[in-house]
């Protein structure tokens, strides 16, 4: 059993739990927890290495993946590892899955969400979680943007990161992989409500974050701007609520047009 805070992989774990230049400078992030690490496991995510207590969870969890090395830790160490209150005995250190530009250039998929300048980790998590939910398999992150791989992101997403492809990409890669569709941004003062657009085409819808709207180069890739009516004089909703009111029109109406199509067919 590993009892030293000072052990090499231990100081390096800390550092990509708390430093995002040391995630992105390394390519590696931290899961905690049984679930979250199995979800990105069976992903295809890339496991470095992991660290497990003394937990019979922890011991069932390291016989299931004998491939992964992995240490044994003190509770001590594990403690100093882990951001939660109550660690849950099972640490893992993931490679960072690349993003290819060119295919994503090539053959984006249907729906696309971008999230500008969003930097709440906890509401990224939340948007990422719902994006996967409302089957959006790609989610675009502009300049601005906090780490997707950040362990309040990872923990609010339960497991989307592993659902769907996440890229923090400039502006003009964004304007590449969105050419050739309709762009719509969700503001309060948008010219039509979300339910009288057409979501059937591909399509990217943008999301600013919560306290300056969205940036005036992402106003450059507009083709309008969408609204959510709201009763009882509530200003706004958070990005994550937001995303989740038109995502899933924008899949109900996918929804009814498959269905229409097979009953056209099937006649």
């Amino acid at each position: 059993m590993l009892t030293s805070t000072q052990n090499r992989r231990v100081k390096q774990a800390r550092l990509l739990q708390n430093q995002r230049d040391e995630r992105d400078r390394e390519g590696l992030f931290v899961a905690e927890g049984v679930r979250l690490s199995d979800d990105l496991i069976k992903a295809g995510l890339t496991a470095e290495y992991a660290f497990i207590s003394a937990q019979a969870t922890a011991a069932r969890w390291q016989a299931e993946h004998r491939t992964i090395d992995t240490l044994t830790v003190s509770d001590t160490v594990m403690r100093s590892l882990s951001l939660e209150m109550h660690p849950p005995g099972v640490l893992v250190v993931f490679r960072t899955p690349a993003v290819n530009i060119d295919e994503l250039r090539a053959s984006p998929p249907h729906q696309i969400l971008i999230l500008d300048a969003l930097r709440d980790p906890g509401n990224l998590g939340a948007c990422l979680r719902v994006a996967a939910g409302a089957d959006c398999r790609l989610v675009l992150l502009s300049p601005g943007s906090v780490d997707p791989y950040n362990p309040k992101a990872l923990r609010g997403g339960m497991g989307a990161h592993a659902r769907l492809t996440v890229a923090a990409l400039d502006w003009l890669a964004i304007r590449s992989i969105c050419k050739g569709r309709p762009v719509w941004v969700a503001e309060a003062a948008g010219e039509r409500t979300y339910d009288l657009v057409s979501w059937n085409e591909p399509n990217a819808l943008v999301i600013g974050g919560e306290a300056n709207g969205i940036s005036a180069t992402a106003r450059e890739l507009l083709s309008g701007a969408i609204s959510i009516p709201l009763a009882n004089r509530v200003e706004s909703l958070n990005a994550a609520v937001a995303c989740g009111v038109v995502l899933f029109e924008a899949a109900r109406q996918r929804r009814h047009a498959a269905g229409r199509s097979l009953n056209e067919r099937t006649r």
